[in-house]
């Protein structure tokens, strides 16, 4: 009579057998399990990465990036029940939910919305750390287990997996995402975390049917932060599986039950992945069909696609050329290089707010050598994370002196190889993005897992100098990390790194409130003379404080070179367009029709409504 058995029984069984009787393990592990010093340095490291975060939050506190103008302003269609502009194939709908869920319940000023906007920054920040405590506890619970059967070895201890795991954490999430940028990059950071600890959980055979439920509706609320994680989404839905495959096949060298046949192991490795993928689908769903719907199309995004023009085609990004572009970006006659984009897509900037609208008709296509250029970029881009003095030297280099001075290093490369299934989810994720574009906020988390991965190699002979050794760097990584996180947050209170690279600053706030005395009113339109608008000074930032919409440019070498004739013919088509006024930064002629706003460097020149050019 063969013994049935469900899948979550075999793990439960793993389990128990993987324990194994408390009274083969070592005193000093049993002792260590029980230790309250474990729980003061977990604190300590709490309160050192919360500080940092909040220091850099409160620095960085009116900075604002093009990203974070149009989630605000997808943010504020969701909340206004405007679904048209709200499901967006190019802004994830996530966090700007989130943001409109502050901005509209709490109202604030022209002053205190970018500071609102940074405050749920940090939030998220938390909520981030919460997730990679319980990946870290769930890591180094699976590195005691493999480190019993260590004799004279020496591999990490807990003390130094918490201080090394929070220097990764802050670099990862405070120098390579940063709380500072307005994106939704550190809540899949987050997702990125917990998904993680739920594959090493299934790969231990603790694992229940609530635990791939979990693992599913994770991976759906990562693809409504970021598109791209409906691709990876798959990717880790393969690795837990191949976990669940490796824990059974533990379970079976254990020998606890008779073999069974070929059709029931398959039912019994399959039916959790298919609750896992079920609770994806059943998350990630309702967006999906609504931007199907929207656009007539079945799509999960267009961002990737767009990226991949611009990165590997080079097609111009905020006005795309060519003749398969359905939806060209209109040019003013009076001058070469002015545009019009008021209609019919809205936001603050139409441009940034909707790019698959503009872009619409252009197909990307594939080419050997720019592929390759691409991909030369990305490994040049990890290459700089990795070895940078201000992000990943410190955790880079004390990796690679533990690996210089253990016995064997390619023992320590074989442990680190232990943990594949964090391995293939790094892979997966840095080499996905390497086809298109990487910047390190969209790989900070998989570069700490990467980092914890390595670490968990670690294997030296010499107990007592090797203690000596990994306190030293440990502490040294540690002091390192904090005083470069500190370091850029200082920069940050004096302005230095930010506002010199044309993002919004404090300014904003006021030139916004004199636009709205001086007669705009939310809705109204603006033109622009910039070179590009974004990132070319505080246009868009501006506009957004005012509730205004900016739907003209013109390039300033044209404008400012053009007679008088021609500027008014440009005047009268602007008229025509529906703008009221002009704003400039530091303009080449202020001698004529341009006021300066509150003594900064920005001019507005009020366009009348009608004018006779001859």
């Amino acid at each position: 009579m063969r013994w049935k058995y469900s899948g979550s029984a075999a793990l439960n069984m793993t389990r128990m057998a993987l324990r194994g009787p408390r009274e083969h393990l070592p005193p000093a592990v049993i002792a260590e399990e029980h230790s309250s010093d474990w729980n003061a340095l977990r604190v300590c490291c709490w309160c050192v990465a919360i500080g940092l975060g909040a220091a850099e939050a409160w620095a960085a506190r009116f900075t604002m990036f093009p990203d974070g103008v149009a989630y605000l302003d997808v943010g504020d269609a969701f909340w206004r029940g405007d679904w048209h502009n709200a499901i967006s194939a190019y802004w994830s709908p996530l966090y700007p939910w989130v943001l409109g869920a502050f901005v509209g319940t709490i109202k604030p000023s022209l002053y205190w919305e970018y500071p609102l906007v940074h405050f749920v920054n940090f939030l998220i920040y938390l909520a981030t750390l919460a997730c990679f405590e319980f990946f870290l506890r769930t890591f180094i619970a699976r590195q005691r287990k493999l480190n019993l059967g260590l004799q004279s070895a020496v591999a990490l201890p807990v003390w130094a997996w918490y201080v090394a795991g929070y220097s990764a954490f802050v670099v990862s999430s405070l120098l390579l995402i940063t709380v500072r940028f307005v994106s939704g990059d550190m809540l899949v950071a987050g997702v990125t975390y917990l998904a993680a600890a739920l594959i090493l959980k299934i790969r231990s055979g603790r694992a229940t049917w609530l635990t791939f439920a979990c693992l599913g509706f994770l991976l759906g609320v990562g693809y409504l932060a970021k598109a791209v994680m409906f691709i990876l989404s798959f990717a880790f839905l393969a690795v837990a599986a191949a976990a669940h495959r490796a824990a059974l096949r533990e379970y079976a060298d254990l020998s606890l039950c008779p073999p069974l046949s070929a059709a029931s192991t398959l039912r019994t490795r399959m039916r959790p992945i298919a609750v896992a993928l079920a609770a994806f689908l059943l998350t990630a769903s309702p967006f999906l069909l609504a931007l199907s719907k929207e656009k007539g199309r079945f799509t999960f995004g267009d961002s990737g696609k767009i990226n991949y023009e611009m990165n590997v085609n080079r097609v111009q990004f905020f006005i795309p050329e060519g003749e398969e572009a359905q939806h060209p970006v209109r040019r003013f006659s009076a001058l070469p290089d002015a545009f019009e984009y008021g209609e019919p897509v809205s936001g603050t900037y139409p441009l940034w707010f909707d790019p698959t609208y503009w872009h619409e008709g252009i197909k990307p296509h594939f080419s050997v050598l720019q592929q390759l250029r691409i991909l030369g970029l990305s490994a040049v881009v990890c290459a700089w994370i990795s070895f940078n003095l201000f992000l990943g030297l410190s955790l880079t280099t004390a990796i690679l002196v533990i690996y210089l001075l253990s016995p064997s290093i390619s023992e320590c490369l074989a442990r680190a190889r232990s943990n594949w299934d964090i391995l293939l989810l790094v892979v997966s994720g840095i080499g996905l993005y390497s086809f298109v574009v990487i910047e390190p906020r969209y790989v900070g988390a998989l570069f700490c897992l990467l980092w914890i991965v390595a670490l968990s190699g670690v294997r030296l002979s010499l107990p007592l100098v090797s203690r000596r050794l990994i306190a030293g760097l440990m502490f040294g990584l540690a002091a390192v990390t904090c005083l470069i996180s500190g370091w850029q947050t200082e920069r940050a209170f004096r302005g230095i790194g930010i506002a010199d690279k044309h993002i919004a600053t404090a300014i904003c706030s006021r030139v916004a409130g004199i636009l709205q005395s001086h007669g705009l009113r939310p809705g109204d339109r603006i033109a622009v003379i910039a070179t590009w608008l974004i990132p070319n000074q505080e246009a868009s930032y501006i506009a957004r404080l005012a509730r205004v919409r900016i739907v003209a440019e013109a390039r300033p070498h044209g404008f400012w070179t053009a007679d008088a004739r021609t500027l008014c013919r440009f005047s009268g088509e602007l008229a025509s367009a529906g703008v009221k006024a002009i704003l400039a930064y530091q303009p080449l002629r202020t001698n004529v029709g341009w006021e300066q706003i509150a003594g900064s460097d920005y001019y507005v020149s009020w366009i009348p409504k009608g004018s006779n050019c001859d």
